[in-house]
């Protein structure tokens, strides 16, 4: 009886055991699937936070490489490579750039001290002492000739000192007072013959600064007009403008032409560099100055006017700043080389 009470009570509770165990199931499950979303929602969360970090660094290190963006540009040399490169420095002073004018001329004799020798009678050379290219003392016998008239011989001496340019005699030969034997010039001071064409030749005046460079040879001087021909040359359709220079090393030779830049106006004051130290690097102007031992930085600036030799500094320099005059060129040359080779060292 009791077995059968017990049975029936298992079949009126089956349902209900059923209908629990499944809910549990449905329960159980529906958990582990939160836990699941739960737990990709967190690896998720934690991949976002990791490339938040990710790029933290990567700006980092952008930031890094722009603040070490000038670095780059510093020039570090062993003395040798500062030798080797000629490197010196010149101080930004003040002065003055003017208005210019360009001329070409050319190196001439001074015609005040060009002697030509001529003998005072007819008659044969019996002896020459100086060729083409030696240097005569005033004073000194050139040559001997025996005159037609007497059959006596007499002596020809230099009426000043200087260099042997020309001669007409040789020793037997017949030569006459109507032609000269000997030319001798005096090359201590030359002159310098600038071609004024009739564009110019309203500003060109005594006195006038002008600086002269000789074409092939890098010779500057400086020395003024001091004289300028009232007439223009029918041939040339110039008139000439005329300086004096002194010539003790005779590094000043007649015939070498020349460029030379006259200033017409002497402009205002103002702040000046040697026109070749200014360089062109990253699409700006720069000087280099030192920025420790054996070590040189391009400093912006901004440039204004010009003359052959000096340029004006309107910003990015103070008076007085040293800076590299000579083998500036050499140093972007090193910048722009070691640039190259980073670049293609990356493989882009």
């Amino acid at each position: 009886m009791f077995i059968k009470i017990v049975i029936v009570l298992v079949v009126l509770l089956l349902p209900w055991i059923i209908s629990d165990v499944s809910a549990q199931d449905k329960h159980d499950h529906d958990h582990s699937n939160e836990q699941q979303v739960q737990e990709v929602d967190n690896h998720e969360d934690h991949d976002h936070e990791s490339d938040d970090d990710h790029g933290e660094t990567d700006a980092d290190e952008d930031h890094s490489d722009h603040e070490g963006h000038s670095d780059e540009f510093t020039v570090t040399l062993t003395p040798e490579a500062i030798k080797l490169a000629g490197i010196t420095f010149s101080q930004a002073k003040h002065g003055h750039i003017g208005r210019t004018v360009e001329l070409p001329g050319e190196i001439g004799f001074n015609e005040d001290r060009l002697a030509h020798i001529a003998p005072r009678f007819a008659g044969i050379a019996r002896q020459t002492n100086y060729r083409v290219g030696d240097y005569v003392e005033e004073g000194d016998v050139v040559a001997i000739v025996e005159s037609n008239e007497s059959m006596n011989s007499y002596s020809i001496t230099a009426p000043i000192s200087g260099w042997v340019i020309n001669r007409h005699i040789t020793p037997g030969e017949y030569v006459s007072e109507e032609n000269s034997i000997y030319v001798i010039a005096d090359l201590s001071k030359v002159w310098v013959n600038l071609a004024v064409y009739p564009k110019d030749i309203n500003t060109i005046k005594k006195g006038q600064v002008v600086e002269i460079e000789a074409i092939g040879s890098g010779n500057i001087i400086t020395g003024s007009i001091e004289y300028v021909t009232p007439i223009i040359d029918c041939q040339t359709r110039s008139a000439t403008a005329r300086i004096t220079l002194l010539n003790p090393d005779n590094i000043w030779r007649p015939g070498a032409f020349v460029q030379a830049t006259v200033t017409i106006e002497p402009g205002n004051e103002s702040l000046l560099v040697e026109k070749n130290a200014v360089q062109y690097l990253n699409e700006k102007s720069v000087l280099f100055i030192a920025d420790g031992p054996n070590e040189f930085m391009p400093v912006d600036v901004v440039t204004g006017d010009s003359d052959h030799g000096y340029i004006q500094i309107m910003s990015g320099l103070s008076e007085g700043t040293k800076y590299v005059s000579n083998g500036a060129f050499e140093l972007k040359a090193k910048i722009v080389t070691s640039n190259l080779d980073a670049h293609a060292g990356h493989g882009h």
